[in-house]
């Protein structure tokens, strides 16, 4: 009797997931000439930790919570008057929503970045976090 090899589940059910499957919509938003403070009322009230900036209803970049804590506070910029253009990093990482979770993680991991933009032929359609992933990553089976 020949030894077959053990497949794990998580080599062979959620390799081909998509990142569609797991990303967040709607996208939210902010425009580049709003203040810190009422960003961070934003991502308080909405619970994310990143949002798309826009200026004339254009994404033209990305803020998120590091963006806060490694240029706001510790340059000491004032909430009040430091605008998101200020502090937003871009250009915005995306990859197309129908590509494999798998490849996301690993362009995250690459890119060191915490949250990337899905596309659907090219148009920003949603958000994929490390948040998400860590779901995709933690039980398969839950997701069907």
């Amino acid at each position: 009797m020949q030894h077959k090899k053990h497949h794990y589940a998580k080599d062979t059910e959620r390799v081909e997931e998509e990142i569609g499957g797991y990303m967040t919509t709607p996208v939210l938003s902010i425009d580049s000439q709003t203040n810190i403070h009422d960003l961070t009322q934003l991502m308080d009230d909405k619970n994310v930790g990143s949002l798309l900036v826009t200026e004339k209803s254009e994404y033209i970049g990305i803020v998120t919570e590091r963006d806060l804590t490694r240029k706001v506070l510790r340059q000491r910029l004032d909430p009040e008057t430091t605008k998101v253009a200020d502090i937003m990093s871009y250009p915005i990482m995306t990859l197309e929503g129908s590509r494999p979770v798998t490849e996301a993680n690993q362009f995250m991991a690459d890119k060191k970045i915490r949250h990337l933009a899905v596309t659907d032929a090219g148009k920003i359609v949603g958000m994929l976090s490390v948040k998400d992933l860590v779901s995709f990553f933690a039980n398969p089976r839950m997701r069907h």
